[in-house]
């Protein structure tokens, strides 16, 4: 992609955020190592608030289905789309409406902030904060 283009793209996505925006604090663990090696959930911080929108999964972000005689049903339920700079990580959380949610992952291509116009959060529903996930 041109250089010359990300300013111009950056402004379209802030427009398309804004339309249907939702501010959104999100809660990143700390994690704590175990005896055994492994690390367990410590204390959450709490990020600033930021602007978000909420969308409805789509096909075409990612393959992550699990298939069922009924037909495939995502494990990915809703995506979280931020400016180029937001502060959003895998296994962050955050509740909204009531209902709980944890980033799954970042869209491969959000990595490198100097080259795209978004960051694109996948995004589980949860049973409650910090635990299972609401199974489709």
């Amino acid at each position: 992609m041109d250089r010359k283009m990300i300013p111009h793209l950056r402004r379209v996505m802030e427009e398309f955020i804004k339309s249907d925006s939702r501010q959104i604090m999100l809660q990143r663990p700390t994690l704590e190592k175990t005896p055994a090696g492994g690390f367990k959930k410590a204390a959450w911080n709490v990020l600033p608030e930021q602007t978000f929108r909420l969308i409805p999964y789509k096909r075409r972000l990612t393959d992550l289905v699990r298939a069922m005689a009924s037909g495939e049903i995502p494990h990915i339920q809703y995506v979280l789309v931020g400016l180029w700079n937001a502060d959003v990580q895998r296994m962050d959380e955050f509740e909204l409406d009531g209902a709980y949610y944890r980033v799954q992952g970042l869209e491969p291509h959000t990595a490198a902030e100097e080259y795209t116009d978004r960051k694109v959060a996948q995004l589980v529903v949860l049973d409650k904060a910090g635990v299972d996930w609401v199974q489709p």
